[in-house]
């Protein structure tokens, strides 16, 4: 899924700003930073029953690579990809002048069916990335949020049940998140703003009801916007649990995050 590039206001010179970076494409499957002096590419196994391997990094300039383990895995149905941006943040600890860190994103996904319908979801991990000329490593996790979900529960049984919904056989739940650099604040790492926006289809169905059978308008079916859970929040960063924390809590979205 693809974000708007935000980049947060000016700060102090002591402290530069956050960037969203859009990674570009590379040679194959690699997203680059746009002066291609970094490129990463999370490839599957070619062999079945092979395991996987984790982040490829690549500096093309100077021909380095270096090939990560990533704390997931693709078992279980679940599948992996690589969100297509770095967020630049200031190095940390006892990080050398030629440093370079980042935030870099993992979207793992999922997917269910069942009768009737079925749908798939995905989350967010971000994760800490250090890389200088001659050493390149993947640090803790510091955020999981919700990220994407499309669900679809039928919803007709009968003739006279298409006749009711128009033929609107499906109730369609979705939920879209998005990130991007939030207020300026003197911190290890930078606020990030997260927004969420939740659908639902046709505008009249709720997920904890039986929607079969409803005798449906032609201006039901549209996408509307659930107001509690399309909301917003800061995230800041809290040294003590080493996380990102929303401001304050997000609402119970269940019914569109969960197949």
């Amino acid at each position: 899924m693809l974000l708007p590039l935000l980049i947060a206001a000016a700060q102090p010179a002591a402290a530069p700003d956050p960037v969203v970076i859009a990674l570009v494409a590379g040679e194959g499957d690699r997203k680059c930073l746009p002066d291609k002096s970094l490129c990463l590419d999370m490839p599957a196994s070619a062999k079945a029953g092979e395991a996987d391997g984790g982040l490829v990094l690549t500096a093309p300039m100077n021909g380095d690579a270096s090939d990560l383990p990533l704390p997931y895995s693709r078992d279980d149905g679940q599948s992996l990809a690589l969100w297509p941006y770095l967020i630049a943040v200031s190095p940390h600890g006892d990080a050398s002048a030629d440093a370079r860190q980042y935030l870099m994103g993992v979207v793992v996904s999922y997917t269910a069916m069942y009768s009737g319908g079925g749908g798939n979801g995905s989350r967010l991990r971000l994760l800490r990335l250090d890389t200088t000329p001659s050493n390149m490593r993947i640090g803790d996790e510091v955020l999981d949020v919700v990220w994407d979900s499309s669900l679809m529960i039928r919803a007709c049984f009968s003739e006279q049940d298409m006749k009711d919904r128009r033929e609107a056989c499906h109730d369609d739940y979705n939920f879209t998140g998005a990130l991007s650099a939030g207020p300026v604040e003197m911190s290890e790492l930078p606020a990030l703003t997260y927004r969420a926006v939740a659908t639902t289809y046709p505008r009249t169905s709720r997920r904890s009801q039986d929607n079969s059978g409803q005798r449906l308008k032609a201006s039901d079916l549209v996408h509307e916007k659930d107001p509690e859970c399309s909301y917003e929040r800061t995230l800041r960063y809290n040294p003590a649990t080493s996380r990102y924390e929303m401001d304050r809590p997000a609402p119970d979205c269940s019914d569109y995050t969960t197949p």
